[in-house]
């Protein structure tokens, strides 16, 4: 029999259970699980099941029985993959489930900084229209996406798609290459050209060893003042405190994400001191997170799960 723990089921909405395997188990699920509690409490499980707990090398040292371990991201930089298959142990992810959603969302918070919606929303509640002597107001600049460059780093399936979407707005779209990279392949353009050139960049790339502090202060130097980054990947591909600096300075003209190095935010990240700052537009790492999503999502955990049961590769990393 399986021992099945799920170690963050506040990270998926109740309205949107898991299911339970066909095969004979027993599940335990925690709503949330600090890393000083989850040694103890994954020591015993043949299944792990989690979306952001850290399961390091050392966590997993521990845990003699774990067979495998099903990911609710695409996105495994909180599991030691290595570890995983130096010992055999199996991880599926789900994965294409949020292309869509996500797009639409790094799409949307460009729309938004391009035609100043945030600025624009505080001078409507401040009375702008009302009485005014004008029936157009324009309190801040509009521009349009049409015409203008978009470079994407990381070209997977929710940066190609973005892609498409900014062509379909009439964007020169740019496929950045790998920062430091000894050739440049078909279609794409050498890093420090692709973000020297662009109006947005759009950041889509996993978070690894080469993509960690991928933007920083050196980077944000050679940009456009008129940029605007959106990154909706994960939060250590950018400099954090660089990218608020580079906002409070005017070197760059704003940015917007959906995702942080520490979630949930701390009252001390250098995101809260943009809190109120019209130039930068944060969500809660909720870009994934459409009906049709977790839909998807709890399908493929199913799947993922019966795959791992009857000795099946399916969606696995290892």
């Amino acid at each position: 029999m399986e021992k099945i723990v799920h170690t963050d089921a506040i990270a998926i909405p109740k309205e949107y259970p898991l299911p339970r395997p066909s095969f004979e188990h027993e599940w335990v699920s925690y709503e949330t699980t600090t890393p000083e509690q989850l040694v103890e409490r994954v020591k015993d499980a043949t299944v792990i099941v989690t979306n952001k707990s850290h399961l390091t090398a050392e966590v997993l040292a521990q845990c003699p029985k774990v067979k495998f371990i099903a990911e609710l991201a695409t996105g495994y930089n909180n599991i030691d993959i290595d570890y995983c298959k130096e010992h055999g142990i199996g991880v599926a992810t789900i994965q294409g489930y949020s292309t869509e959603s996500v797009a639409e969302h790094a799409i949307t918070m460009m729309l938004m900084l391009a035609r100043s919606m945030l600025k624009t929303r505080k001078e409507m509640e401040n009375g702008l229209w009302v009485e005014a002597n004008c029936f157009c107001q324009l309190p801040y600049p509009i521009v349009d996406l049409n015409g203008k460059t978009l470079t994407v780093i990381g070209s997977g399936a929710i940066g190609s798609r973005i892609g498409q979407i900014a062509k379909a707005f009439n964007m020169t779209v740019l496929k950045a290459e790998h920062r430091g990279a000894s050739s440049v392949r078909d279609g794409y353009t050498p890093f420090e050209q692709a973000i020297s050139e662009a109006d947005f960049i759009s950041v889509n790339c996993p978070l690894n060893a080469q993509t960690t502090d991928l933007l920083t202060k050196k980077e944000f130097a050679t940009m456009k003042k008129n940029v605007c980054i959106i990154n909706n990947a994960r939060g250590g591909v950018v400099n954090e405190s660089d990218l608020v600096d580079a906002i409070i300075n005017g070197d760059i003209a704003g940015a917007a994400a959906d995702v942080a190095s520490v979630e949930p935010l701390t009252t001390d990240h250098p995101y809260v001191k943009l809190q109120n700052n019209d130039n930068f537009i944060l969500t809660p790492h909720q870009a994934w997170m459409s009906h049709d999503c977790l839909v998807a999502l709890v399908k493929q955990f199913g799947e993922n799960m019966e795959a791992f049961h009857k000795g099946e590769s399916l969606r696995r990393i290892v």
